[in-house]
């Protein structure tokens, strides 16, 4: 089991951080003006608060606390952990230039653009060594008012540089989602197929999967597993419908993301199903 490891960056409320502005990499004003981005907060979704740019000066500190997550993911038990660096979070506003304005080291360049997130992987394996860390990337992503110029180049960049690591997985979303909606329906899972032919090791592909393209996508080689969100909410006992080729449980998007157990605990397993 391995903990996956957020800092949500501007993706967030002063309600969430005991008042402080959250952070990313450059000021966006257009995010947090654009009425359809909500955020979780205590008393429920709300607009995200206006952010401001991290001076460079703290970047360390930022990186020091992932390192500190993961010393505490290896002190609680799990068997390693994930940098969520996907879904316009902190490290996906570092990577993608339509969220990093920055002029600094941590801007401009691709290879710029990247360091924050290879810092950060290289503090999480200096705590766990080779084969305990995964890294979380959404090529082409859009959800969270994320775009980038040129997202062949970058992406094809930082799975070049993660070969350094010895990772224990480099988990892929396809583009054909944003957030829990699939916005282009019968896209193949593109991303994970140009990457395999760069990034040497282990690859997860997410985002979309039903059983069936699930089982194509690792046949042909373009993933070694693939990781699944919705179906798994709605179905409990999933491993065991896919393998029995039982039928799923539909799943309900309005309570993705929302404040109590409904939609999350009270899925039935198939066997309360067929004994009701």
């Amino acid at each position: 089991m391995f903990s996956q490891l957020w800092h949500t960056g501007r993706s967030s409320h002063i309600s969430n951080t005991e008042g402080a502005m959250p952070v990313s990499a450059s000021v966006n004003p257009d995010y947090w003006l654009d009425s359809d981005h909500l955020v979780s907060a205590p008393d429920g979704w709300a607009n995200p608060s206006p952010h401001r740019a991290l001076e460079i000066a703290e970047i360390a500190g930022i990186v020091e606390d992932y390192r500190k997550a993961a010393e505490r993911a290896k002190a609680a038990g799990f068997d390693g952990v994930e940098v969520h660096g996907a879904n316009g979070y902190l490290p996906d506003q570092f990577l993608q230039d339509g969220s990093n304005h920055r002029t600094d080291k941590y801007g401009g360049s691709i290879e710029n653009r990247s360091r924050f997130l290879l810092e950060i992987v290289e503090a999480l394996v200096s705590v766990w060594g080779a084969g305990s860390v995964g890294v979380r990337i959404g090529p082409n992503g859009s959800w969270n008012g994320m775009s980038d110029s040129n997202p062949t180049a970058l992406f094809g960049y930082l799975a070049e540089q993660l070969n350094r690591y010895d990772l224990a997985y480099l988990h892929i979303i396809e583009p054909r989602v944003k957030g829990n909606i699939v916005i282009e329906e019968g896209q193949a899972p593109v991303a994970a197929q140009q990457l395999r032919h760069v990034f040497n090791g282990k690859i997860i592909a997410a985002g979309g999967f039903e059983p069936d393209t699930a089982e194509a996508v690792v046949k042909s080689g373009d993933a070694d597993l693939v990781a699944f969100g919705r179906h798994f909410v709605a179905n409990p006992d999933l491993p065991e419908r896919i393998r029995l080729g039982l039928p799923l449980n539909r799943y309900d998007r309005n309570t993705f993301y929302t404040f109590d157990s409904k939609g999350y605990t009270d899925y039935p397993f198939y066997s309360e199903l067929v004994s009701a």
